[in-house]
């Protein structure tokens, strides 16, 4: 499915540093999928020792990711 980023989630992805192939990899398999708030969903998903979490909107025909954050500090 075509996944499009928000300008916030495109902001907070550079200021945290989280790569576009990671967003695709946590959407595609997920450890975690189940609902967020107000109708959006959350994805998490290891990624080498860190988590990812996604917060985004699914679309009939596409996915719109929000926002993306790692659960703990960078080491």
């Amino acid at each position: 499915m075509k996944v499009e980023f928000t300008n916030n989630a495109l902001a907070r992805m550079l200021d945290r540093g989280i790569l576009e192939s990671e967003i695709q990899a946590t959407l595609d398999a997920p450890d975690y999928l189940g609902p967020s708030f107000e109708k959006r969903w959350l994805a998490r998903k290891q990624v080498d020792k860190r988590t990812l979490e996604i917060i985004f909107w699914r679309h009939r025909t596409h996915i719109q990711v929000i926002t993306a954050y790692w659960q703990e500090p960078p080491a």
